[in-house]
């Protein structure tokens, strides 16, 4: 191991030793494995460890490959980036004036089926057709004209894998296996429907009070090409590997994809820079699973992290263990000291808030500051300045915001006006 991977196995190590860590880790530079590491377990009930080849389901890291397919067709001559969707789903009226380059970039307008309340409240637990998700979203009021804004939207992507599966006459987990994961060796990667055993499938967990509870169950129906995919940290090094070569598309496909535009976001990929270098990212997170992969491409430098732990901040981490590799001074995060809050400060917090048919109670006793997520999960925390708040167990920071009408948020969302003081 040279000094570099020490520094990095220390890090995590101290890290470890601090805050809750579960999940794997894989550092790789100029296609060389810096670190590669699991830690926690992948099943608490059982004791079971992780380990290099546990899965994880990676969320939105999918919308890569469904980024990837939809290039693949276009190289293909199968579709073209402006085509209307209205060439796939010609029943669709809703959908007049959006493309498919709409959907890719987030700029369709559509609404967003992961923000809407029923959604999250009971639509997530059931088995859901295609028709009923187009029904849920295009239900709704658009948020802007297409191509105008940008909003990170779920629908938009789900909706390019019903164009795959229209294109290919494939479902979208057979086009994917069969023209990504199999010619790129990925063997424990796949799309998970809910219904088969994988085997070395991490559990999903919450915590409550700063103890772990079960992940709740989510049906993979309506996750699709937005984020149904499992995978393992190898595995995404390979997948990070092929975006050098030519094994799905040609260089100049890629050039297009990534390096032609000034766009923050192209093809699943958010693209911006970070340590004075250009990076390539994505990352999902809901429901216990957390997953981020950070490219690096002009040093071929790559991080990778996963977790099935909800409190494990891996998108923080993930942005140090960068920083170790560029020789970025970074420590191990303490935790901070209490801010002396007034009672009355709290107590203007103190009250229900609701969006995206989620909530949280602010409340507290006589020795805590908490507040309870969706009635089951207490999330203790003790004050860090006027608006910021810590995890008393985890390495995470909730903060209250005011706006200029004197309103309180939190969490992204507004607070109850049965419950305003």
């Amino acid at each position: 191991m040279d000094k570099q991977s020490q520094r990095l196995a220390q890090y995590l190590d101290k890290y470890e030793q601090s805050w809750p860590l579960s999940g794997t880790v894989l550092i790789a530079q100029h296609g060389e494995i810096k670190l590669h590491k699991a830690y926690g377990y992948a099943n608490l009930e059982h004791q079971i460890p992780n380990t290099l080849d546990t899965k994880f389901r990676i969320w939105s890291l999918t919308k890569s490959f469904t980024g990837m397919a939809i290039l693949m067709l276009k190289e293909q001559k199968r579709l073209r980036l402006e085509d209307p969707i209205l060439k796939y789903l010609p029943q669709q009226h809703e959908l007049e004036g959006i493309t498919i380059l709409h959907l890719l970039g987030h700029t369709s307008g559509l609404a967003n089926y992961t923000s809407i309340p029923e959604y999250n409240q009971k639509l997530n637990k059931l088995k859901l057709t295609p028709l009923e998700m187009l029904q849920l979203f295009m239900s709704q009021p658009s948020a802007f004209m297409p191509g105008t804004s940008f909003s990170y939207n779920n629908s938009g992507y789900y909706l390019l894998g019903m164009i795959i599966e229209k294109i290919s006459g494939m479902t979208f987990e057979d086009y994917i296996t069969t023209f990504i994961l199999q010619p790129l060796g990925m063997v424990n990667t796949g799309v998970y429907n809910n219904h088969q055993i994988i085997s070395k499938l991490a559990a999903p967990y919450h915590s409550s009070w700063g103890e772990y509870t079960q992940g709740e169950y989510i049906d993979m129906s309506s996750i699709l090409s937005a984020g149904a995919m499992y995978s393992t940290a190898a595995d995404l090094f390979l997948w990070d590997q092929a975006l050098y070569s030519d094994q799905l598309v040609s260089h100049d496909t890629l050039e297009m994809a990534f390096h032609s535009s000034n766009l923050k976001y192209r093809f699943g990929w958010f693209l911006d820079e970070r340590f004075d270098r250009k990076r390539m990212y994505h990352g999902g997170a809901y429901r216990g699973f957390r997953s981020e992969l950070h490219r690096y491409p002009e040093d071929q430098t790559s991080v990778i992290m996963l977790t099935n732990y909800d409190c494990v901040p891996v998108t923080k981490l993930t942005d140090s263990l960068a920083g170790l590799v560029f020789g970025e001074p970074t420590e191990v995060p303490i935790s901070p000291p209490a801010f002396p809050l007034d009672d009355s400060i709290y107590d203007a917090y103190m009250g229900t808030y609701e969006g995206y048919g989620c909530k949280a109670s602010v409340e507290r006793n006589s020795q805590n500051y908490y507040f309870v997520w969706n009635d089951v999960e207490v999330t203790p925390f003790y004050p860090i300045s006027e608006t910021k708040f810590h995890h008393t167990k985890h390495e995470s920071e909730y903060e209250f915001k005011w706006n200029d009408q004197g309103q309180v948020s939190f969490l992204g969302m507004q607070k109850n006006k049965t419950s305003l003081k």
